[in-house]
C-alpha cells in the first residue's frame, strides 16, 4: 500500500537544471584539486624522478559521483535532455584535466607519447555514467508511466 499526498498539497519538485550545476561543480571541484595536489617532477634519489601531474585518488574519486549525479537526476524528476546533461556535466571536466595532464607532461619533457592514455579516464567515467544514468532514467520513466497509468 503506498502513500500518496494530500490533493490539496503541492507538490514539491527540484528542477533538474540545479542537479546538472551542482554535478559539474563537484565534478570541476574534484579535476581542479587533484590538480592542484600534484607533485610534480620530484627526485626520488639521485638519478631516479616520478612524474605525478594529477593526483590520482582524487581524479579516480570522480567514479563516485556518478551515483549522486544519479540521484540527484532521479530526485529532481529529469527528463532525458537533463540526464544527458547531467552526465556531460560530470564528464566534461575530467577531458580537460586530462587535455591539462598531457600538457603538463608534454611541456615537462617527461612525455613521451604514453600520457595520451589519460584521456582513458573520461572515457571510462563516460562509460560508467551513461549506464548508471541510463539505468536510473529508465526506471524512473517506467515508474511514471505506471503512475500515470493508475
Amino acid at each position: 500500500m503506498a502513500l500518496r499526498e494530500h490533493p490539496a498539497a503541492p507538490a514539491r519538485r527540484i528542477r533538474p537544471w540545479p542537479a546538472v550545476a551542482v554535478t559539474g561543480a563537484a565534478s570541476t571541484a574534484l579535476g581542479v584539486l587533484a590538480l592542484a595536489t600534484a607533485p610534480g617532477a620530484t627526485t626520488v634519489d639521485g638519478t631516479t624522478y616520478d612524474t605525478t601531474f594529477v593526483t590520482e585518488w582524487l581524479w579516480w574519486l570522480a567514479y563516485a559521483l556518478v551515483p549522486v549525479a544519479a540521484a540527484l537526476a532521479w530526485r529532481a524528476r529529469a527528463g532525458y535532455l537533463a540526464y544527458v546533461a547531467t552526465g556531460a556535466a560530470l564528464v566534461l571536466p575530467h577531458v580537460v584535466v586530462a587535455a591539462v595532464v598531457v600538457a603538463r607532461y608534454r611541456l615537462s619533457g617527461w612525455g613521451d607519447g604514453l600520457e595520451v592514455f589519460a584521456f582513458l579516464h573520461p572515457v571510462g567515467l563516460a562509460t560508467v555514467a551513461t549506464g548508471g544514468l541510463a539505468v536510473v532514467g529508465a526506471v524512473d520513466a517506467l515508474r511514471r508511466r505506471r503512475a500515470g497509468a493508475r
